[in-house]
């Protein structure tokens, strides 16, 4: 598999990788900035950011379509790339039917997609004998000549008893409900009170969607695909249903790394076991992972307890696998990015085109936004985050001074605020995600700092919402989603180099206090030298 080319624009400023880019090993490379963007960066007029805001609600129109719902998630289309990395090229008839029904948004949204597509009742939803007779019978068509797919019958300890065994896991106290409807998670409940009530429209579109529930959504998705097969000699790709974010996020902080590792392993035992892995040994095979990948990547032999996560990328075994994961190391060639999973879920061009209408009539009357929490100092890029939650109050309490303090802080950044925040520690977005999407609909500008990792949920919420992204490393979009996001970074956000972050200076009362101090010892020095 190869990785797709990075992309190319006009030079006017270096943008580094960034600090946590750089604290996992990186390279220091760089990508430009189109003059345009850093103009429009250097703006401080609203007039202008609602102006550019206009052009990324247009651009979200189109890519919510592709990461909003997973629901709607054109497999044809992801497959056909997946096919082309690992270098299959179908016949030209084969090629030209792919292709036309995925040139463009409209076929994605189209009535048989929908119809055919995840229903949201899981107990109409399972994939039954007779569908699975036609879908072979569709299989010697020549509709799906080089597109044939064989989903390996794995074992349920490694994907059904996942979900069956969800109570009480540590480290994921919701699990059951996160794993509800086939992976969309519990419908919003929203109260009549809250603000976010009359945005979120339709309400039947919108779940609790947990952001590590990619492995079981795409699974859920693939069984409607109407080219599978049982056959795995006649596959042009076969997938591996390993759920291994659902076996993982309960363990993450086990001191044994066996306990951790034993899932894995076992999975490999079970594969040497079929003839067609043998046969193949990993070539033309796919699977997804739920979580970064980089908590998929400790050395195989590693067995110290401070060691991070499981081998599952490490094993050998594996080498060959094609990886679908929500953040890649894009200087691996088996790996490619697929956008987080966010809580819109539309079942119908009708929910689509009602959320395209909120997204236009939205009032954005915030300048910037950032959602996220804290981190600890030790993780890289803190320094950056805390820094523009710093500046971000600093504004607010300015804005307080201004209005004689006449409201209070958080009143004020809810009103025409430059700046306002959502503290994920203290709203707690994962059960409340109706607060994050409610920030992004009010704001012209989303602020996307690294945080644990270099990819952010945040970014696929913010577009959603018809937000423009402010980003500040290329590991958070542009050498990332490159099957889903425009290779121009700049049609679509904002790159500000971390490095031209401005510090604010300390206050003049700090100033004032340190030179009162330097000049009270200057004269007890001169006292006790006399």
């Amino acid at each position: 598999m190869t990785a797709a080319t990075e992309p190319n624009s006009p030079s006017s400023c270096r943008v580094d990788a960034g600090p946590w880019a750089a604290s996992m090993g990186y390279q220091q490379e760089s990508m430009s900035l189109p003059r345009e963007v850093e103009s429009l960066s250097k703006k401080t007029k609203m007039s202008s950011r609602v102006g550019g805001a206009r052009h990324s609600v247009t651009l979200a129109l189109v890519i919510c379509i592709f990461v909003a719902s997973y629901s709607l998630l054109d497999i044809d289309d992801l497959l056909l790339r997946v096919q082309t990395s690992l270098g299959y090229i179908p016949s030209a008839t084969a090629q030209t039917q792919q292709l036309g029904a995925t040139t463009s948004v409209s076929k994605t949204l189209a009535a048989s997609q929908c119809q055919g597509g995840m229903q949201r009742n899981s107990s109409t939803d399972r994939e039954g004998p007779e569908d699975q007779q036609l879908a072979d019978e569709d299989d010697d068509s020549a509709t799906c000549v080089g597109r044939r797919i064989y989903i390996y019958k794995l074992p349920p300890q490694f994907n059904q008893k996942l979900i069956e065994n969800c109570e009480n896991q540590q480290g994921w106290a919701l699990m059951c409900d996160d794993l509800s409807n086939q992976g969309l998670g519990a419908p919003f409940d929203v109260p009549e009170s809250d603000p976010s009530a009359h945005l979120l429209l339709p309400t039947s579109a919108w779940y609790k969607t947990n952001q590590f529930s990619l492995e079981l959504l795409f699974h859920e998705r693939l069984k409607k695909y109407p080219c599978l097969t049982e056959n795995p000699e006649r596959a042009t790709m076969s997938y591996i249903p390993f759920y291994s974010a659902l076996d993982l996020t309960p363990k993450l902080f086990e001191p044994s790394v066996a306990v951790r590792d034993r899932l894995s392993e076992r999975l490999v035992g079970w594969l040497q076991s079929n003839s067609h892995w043998e046969r193949s040994r990993g070539n033309k095979h796919v699977m997804v992972l739920g979580r970064i990948v980089w908590d998929y990547v400790r050395p195989e032999k590693a067995s110290q307890p401070s060691s991070w996560g499981n081998a599952l990328v490490s094993l050998p075994e594996f080498w060959n696998v094609t990886k679908l994961s929500i953040e890649r190391n894009p200087w691996d060639s088996e790996q490619m990015a697929v956008p987080y999973p966010t809580s819109f879920h539309p079942s119908s061009d009708a929910e689509m085109v009602a959320w395209q209408s909120t997204i236009r009539t939205a009032q954005r009357d915030k300048l910037v936004v950032f959602v996220g929490s804290p981190r600890h100092n030790k993780v890289p890029g803190t320094e950056l985050r805390h820094e523009l939650m710093r500046q971000c109050n600093s504004t607010n309490r300015s804005e307080n001074k201004s209005n004689n303090n006449t409201m209070s802080q958080a009143s004020a950044s809810n009103q025409n605020s430059r700046c306002t925040m959502v503290l994920c520690n203290v709203v707690k977005c994962a059960l409340n995600p109706q607060a994050p999407i409610r920030a992004f609909l009010e704001s012209v500008f989303c602020l996307q700092p690294p945080g644990d990792s270099a990819t952010r949920k945040s970014l696929f919420d913010c577009l959603l919402a018809g937000a423009i992204p402010v980003l500040f490393d290329n590991m958070t979009a542009a050498k990332q989603y490159q099957w889903h996001l425009p290779r121009d970074t700049a049609s679509y956000a904002i790159t500000i180099d971390p490095k031209h972050v401005p510090k604010n200076p300390p206050p003049p009362s700090s100033v004032c206090l340190s030179f009162s101090l330097y000049v009270c010892v200057c004269l007890l020095c001169v006292c006790v030298a006399s």
